[in-house]
């Protein structure tokens, strides 16, 4: 049986006995034993608005107020949803079932304190529950995180081909198209050796500088432009606006503008790749549109030969609730829209 369908399960039983025991209370001491009214509906109301307020605490409130550094909107809401809950419960205990459980009507500020006494009592308990969960539920992110950057690491150790023998390589092919006057190639070798470099060095980092990131993807689209023969029509801008103190997590948006490339360019046709970065208040939003070429919508779920669903894993794993993925698919255009919250203190940091 599933963890989740456990814990289910051990509410509901909680839940029924509390009911039962408050019921047997009721039925056996004081002026309730000799009550002629059922129990049921003032408890069953009573039972069920406690729920509410203790699941809204654990479950909605405490698990987002948690994810922010700054806890005051958590108290207010807390504080509103006990202020809430106690003074609903006096009223309909004092209205409707304060004849029907005692044979003396007990006066409205004695219902209030009472009330105050248990609801705090149970908000305690939900904010204890709410805090644990959300404890574990992150140290069991964070296990899953360190499993895939593991992984990954492991994956990438398998595929890495030695950078010693890969740079001396790329060294003496552009010694070479240099002394013979080779320009073009001699660039080509040039920003290959950046990027490769970049990709097996920066990149273990947790983060790097937006500033970093910026001049891979203009190298990486210079590159590309060598690749581009004349025949083929292509307008490719890159816009970007930032400071240079920003960071963010190595190889996050190039795999968008491979996709770009990939799909955008086509040969006798009218290309063009719009890129655009921005940060404004923390937040980057990076844009990204091409033309789809003639492919139809339905043949372009794939970004840099490693799929959407591989960038949205990412995504999750290193912001997890601080980034928004837009993407809008056409038989004409494909755009993605990314923001991201790049002073989130949720960011995976694999240390």
């Amino acid at each position: 049986m599933k963890r989740k369908s456990i814990e289910v399960i051990i509410h509901v039983f909680i839940w029924t006995g509390a009911y039962l025991l408050f019921a047997f209370v009721a039925n056996t001491i004081g002026v309730f034993s000799s009550r002629e009214h059922t129990l049921f509906y003032p408890l069953t109301v009573g039972t069920l608005i406690n729920a509410a307020m203790f699941y809204t605490a654990s479950l909605i409130m405490i698990p987002r107020g948690a994810a922010l550094k700054n806890k005051k909107p958590l108290v207010l809401q807390l504080l509103l949803l006990f202020i809430g809950t106690t003074i609903l419960k006096s009223v309909i205990d004092f209205l409707f079932f304060d004849s029907i459980v005692s044979t003396q009507k007990e006066p409205f500020e004695e219902q209030i304190i009472i009330n105050i006494v248990f609801d705090f009592i149970l908000l305690s308990l939900a904010m204890g529950y709410g805090f644990t969960r959300t404890w574990i539920k992150k140290e069991a992110q964070q296990q899953v995180m360190q499993q895939e950057k593991l992984k990954a690491e492991l994956n990438f150790l398998k595929a890495q081909i030695n950078p010693h023998f890969l740079f001396n390589t790329l060294n003496t092919a552009y010694a070479s198209a240099t002394l013979y006057g080779d320009a073009r190639t001699a660039g080509i070798i040039d920003k290959l050796s950046y990027l490769i470099r970049y990709m097996l060095y920066e990149s273990n980092e947790d983060r790097v500088l937006l500033e970093q990131e910026i001049t891979y993807i203009e190298d990486y689209i210079e590159l590309q432009q060598y690749r581009i023969s004349d025949e083929i029509r292509a307008d490719i801008r890159f816009h970007h606006q930032a400071d240079s103190h920003h960071q963010i997590a190595p190889l996050l948006l190039l795999p968008f503008v491979e996709n770009a490339f990939k799909h955008g360019i086509r040969l006798g046709e009218l290309s063009y790749i719009d890129i655009q970065l921005s940060v404004v208040d923390n937040i980057l939003s990076f844009y990204v549109k091409n033309s789809a070429g003639g492919t139809p919508a339905a043949a372009m779920p794939q970004v840099g030969g490693v799929g959407l669903a591989n960038v949205k894993k990412r995504l999750s794993l290193l912001y997890p609730s601080a980034h928004q993925l837009h993407i809008h698919n056409s038989d004409h255009h494909f755009d993605i829209l990314l923001e991201i919250n790049l002073n989130s203190h949720e960011m995976y940091s694999g240390g």
